[in-house]
């Protein structure tokens, strides 16, 4: 794999998971200052 290759499935896994519930999750836990409730998902 090519470097520019290599960062460019690195952006779509890191968008990938942002857009999770557990992502969501984990950013409002942290804004929030409390322990996140995770869902796996």
């Amino acid at each position: 794999m090519t470097l520019a290759a290599a960062y460019d499935h690195a952006a779509a896994v890191m968008v990938e998971n942002l857009l999770a519930r557990d992502a969501a999750e984990g950013i409002g836990a942290f804004i929030e200052k409390r322990s996140p409730q995770w869902q796996d998902r």
